[in-house]
């Protein structure tokens, strides 16, 4: 029996006992911070799966301050449950549980995914039947149902005009280069397609190409999914996404993006992270004039992103002090 042989002396070997005489079919990767709520919904959906297969869920708490670990060893026993002293990251948080799991197929899942009863089964039927697929993602939509870019082409120069974020997809969502870019609309179709990477929100893979290609980039933020669905890609496996397959994604409502201070953060990371992937799969040299275009133009992007957000918090910030104060003169009259 092929079992994994744990570092003790790591702190996320403190699990569970768990039994470890059969390995599981999937094992189900969740990273959490200050999301309990969220987290809590995410497990439900997890443990309502219909399926005949086994399965194992593995959670690294990354020092979450907001009740998260109690919620989960109250609500959750058959979790096995991780918690750091720091917040780690979510790569590397999810890298360690990945070290720690048993499962023929490694199921990343977000803590603000809702998965539909099928989903988990849907997903490892594809690739049981397709062994040249590496990865399958599943079409994720908002809670009011609309489909959300989770499959998407590999980022090149192309990605920062039409990809998701850029205000031409927003303003022309039909456009001939956004539609190469933002492959959600190929879900309608119902049927399988090729994708440069699927959103690592609710991605399964496979155990032996992790074994192969290697787990997450840590140093990666943003693009975790990318890298490692291009580096899949290079190693000659495919990246599918199953329509069939569906989940409710809460997007950038975890503990993550809960402050301004946080938000900010993210969209720093958002950047760095786009020009070391630029430098990890398009080019190596500094000294390559498209570094310092890339660089420049990503500046750019940055800077008007933070005047936009700071415009959008402010806004925010006098629209919430208007409605205090309506609603206190509405109580003393």
């Amino acid at each position: 029996m092929h079992t994994r042989q744990r570092n003790h002396g790591d702190p996320l070997s403190a699990a569970l006992p768990r039994d470890t005489t059969a390995a599981p079919d999937v094992s189900f990767i969740i990273a959490n911070y200050n999301a309990q709520e969220f987290l809590s919904k995410c497990l439900t959906s997890v443990f309502a799966q219909r399926s005949s297969r086994s399965f194992e869920v593995l959670v690294v708490d990354d020092h979450s301050h907001d009740g998260s670990v109690e919620m989960v060893r109250r609500m959750f026993p058959r979790v096995q449950l991780f918690t750091n002293p720091r917040n780690l990251g979510y790569a590397r948080s999810c890298n360690k549980a990945i070290g720690s799991s048993l499962g023929r197929y490694i199921y990343l899942l977000n803590n603000d995914i809702e998965l539909l009863p099928e989903t988990m089964d849907a997903l490892v039927q594809l690739l049981e039947r397709q062994p040249e697929v590496g990865a399958v993602g599943c079409a994720l939509r908002d809670p009011d149902g609309t489909l959300q870019a989770a499959s998407k082409a590999l980022p090149t120069i192309r990605s920062a005009f039409f990809g998701g974020r850029s205000f031409l997809s927003r303003w022309f969502p039909g456009n001939g280069f956004t539609r190469r870019e933002l492959l959600q609309w190929k879900v309608e179709a119902g049927v399988p397609f090729e994708a440069g990477y699927v959103s690592g929100a609710s991605m399964l893979v496979r155990r032996e190409e992790l074994d192969r290609i290697g787990t997450l980039d840590e140093d990666l933020f943003y693009f975790n999914d990318a890298d490692f669905c291009k580096r899949l890609w290079d190693a000659g496996r495919q990246v599918v996404c199953l329509p069939q397959a569906e989940a409710v994604h809460h997007e950038h409502s975890g503990g993550s993006m809960i402050s301004f201070r946080q938000r900010f953060r993210s969209l720093k990371w958002f950047h760095l992270g786009a020009y070391r992937y630029y430098r990890k799969h398009v080019r190596d040299s500094i000294l390559h004039p498209m570094s310092w275009f890339v660089i420049g133009a990503l500046g750019s992007r940055f800077v008007a992103a933070g005047l936009l957000q700071l415009g959008q918090e402010a806004g925010g910030a006098v629209t919430a002090v208007v409605k205090r104060l309506r609603t206190t003169q509405a109580g003393e009259s």
